[in-house]
């Protein structure tokens, strides 16, 4: 009898565990199509020299594309302050013009997903969700600063996409000199503002902000010096990007990196 309750109770499981995952691949295939429509448009003209000279360079002779671009990722994360290295596989969709992306990625243990992360960016609203074994919902966020957080994320990344540099209409930019270059949009949290940082070769190596963090040590918000670097860049699915980059925040004690990772794949949005 009990054995029989038991394996009821793990059919049950089981099928909400299955219907939790079809869920969450419906909410993925939303962000997607949120951002697939995408608009026409014409190369910029009014963008400052060096950061079209950088587009162009890495686009390698083809002209940009308004669609999706489509990358993997083998990362790592600190979940928290002062906490090890996690190794977590990902994929991540960019829109080119319009701001837009989608972050999936999942943590596994062997060949279980033990939790897995959607960050996203779309429609102007930007939104962080959790989900344990890749299926049962655990933490979520969304909201104005939320929407300022994810726009930020999507300027940071650019240099993954030079379509999106040169389509992107949304996108204010700003020659702040020696090298720096600030790109802008507004959210319904506020400004979102990045500064790119140009190397010697005309490379974008690094990126800098003040963005929020979701909590300090003491669970409150908090705004801190955001960094990132890229390197490594190189010819992947028919454009040059950086294939290594890293981010973190600048703490009290010194800076602390979060994330870091590899491009494994990448595609290139298509006619």
């Amino acid at each position: 009898m009990i054995l029989t309750a038991l394996a009821v109770l793990l059919a049950v499981a089981f099928l909400a565990h299955l219907v939790l995952l079809g869920l969450a691949a419906r909410e993925r295939a939303a962000l997607r199509a949120g951002m697939a429509a995408a608009p026409k448009a014409a190369p910029r003209a009014d963008l400052p020299e060096e950061i079209a000279a950088f587009a162009r360079r890495n686009l390698l002779g083809a002209e940009p594309i308004p669609g999706l671009v489509d990358l993997t990722q083998d990362c790592a994360m600190r979940l928290s302050k002062g906490a090890g290295w996690t190794a977590m596989s990902a994929r991540q969709v960019i829109a080119t013009s319009t701001p837009g992306f989608a972050w999936h990625a999942r943590l596994r243990r062997g060949p279980a997903t033990v939790a897995a992360v959607t960050d996203a960016f779309v429609a102007g609203a930007g939104s962080l969700t959790v989900r344990a074994l890749g299926s049962i919902p655990i933490a979520r966020t969304a909201g104005p600063e939320t929407d300022r957080g994810e726009a930020m994320r999507y300027l940071a990344e650019l240099p993954w996409s030079p379509d999106a540099i040169l389509l992107n209409a949304d996108l204010d930019w700003s020659d702040l000199g020696d090298g720096r270059y600030e790109v802008a949009m507004d959210t319904g949290g506020g400004r979102a503002a990045v500064t790119l940082l140009l190397d010697v070769s005309g490379d974008i190596a690094g990126m800098e902000a003040e963005r929020r963090r979701t909590t300090d040590e003491a669970g409150n918000p908090v705004e801190l010096p955001w960094r990132g670097t890229f390197s490594d860049y190189a010819e992947i699915g028919g454009r040059r990007i950086p294939l290594r980059g890293e981010v973190g925040y600048l703490f009290e004690d010194g800076y602390e990196a979060y994330w870091r990772g590899t491009i494994a794949g990448y595609r290139p949005p298509s006619e």
